[in-house]
């Protein structure tokens, strides 16, 4: 159906952004019921980056690091540390810079990981509400297409967000005004949520 492919077109916005990915980020997720599992997952990617850098817990950056309260989930932020360590520790002194290996752990990750979709079903049901309001796409057929998506999309648009940046996503779905090109709108409240997915100095 033309809204289901819509829809389809609409998820290209989730194609992870490079620059996006090496952002420093702040803020924290208080509240939410993963916070502490999401805090626990950046203390290990804090301590892997410590790792890498031959400084270990004594890290310069290791303090920030570990202040920082990224918007990746705690499964995707686990999955990304054991990547990245793995493919620094195979090259040695011929890694890659971050930004190639981060895209392939990225692709790696989002390939593996399960697309449960229970995290992240209130983004989810607002991108329906939303697809309802401005393109009239009924919220059944909406539900059905993102039922139907691949499993890597899903990840994509949901599991690999933590539940505050779902949140933000979600209130931001509901607070724009319809757009003439309704990928702009969606574009803007994923960017700036993609956008600290990960913390580097």
């Amino acid at each position: 159906m033309r809204e289901t492919r819509r829809f389809h077109r609409a998820v290209g916005l989730a194609v992870l952004s490079l620059g996006g990915l090496l952002a420093a980020c702040g803020g924290g997720g208080a509240g939410y019921p993963d916070s502490s599992d999401v805090t626990a997952a950046q203390a290990a990617w804090c301590k892997a980056l410590g790792k890498v850098n031959g400084a270990g817990d004594k890290w310069e950056h290791m303090s920030a690091c570990k202040s920082a309260y990224p918007t990746a989930s705690a499964a995707f932020l686990r999955g990304l540390t054991k990547c990245y360590v793995a493919r620094r520790e195979a090259a040695g002194d011929t890694a890659p810079d971050n930004t190639q290996i981060l895209a392939d752990c990225t692709d790696e990750v989002t390939v593996s990981m399960p697309s449960d979709t229970s995290a992240g079903r209130e983004a989810l049901e607002a991108r329906c509400v939303r697809m309802e309001r401005c393109e009239k796409v009924a919220i059944p057929e909406c539900t059905a297409a993102i039922d139907k998506l691949e499993a890597a999309t899903r990840v994509l648009i949901s599991t690999r967000f933590n539940g505050a940046a779902l949140h933000q996503v979600s209130e931001c779905l509901a607070s724009k005004s319809c757009a003439a090109n309704e990928d702009e709108p969606r574009e803007a409240c994923f960017k700036p949520v993609t956008e600290k997915l990960l913390w580097f100095p």
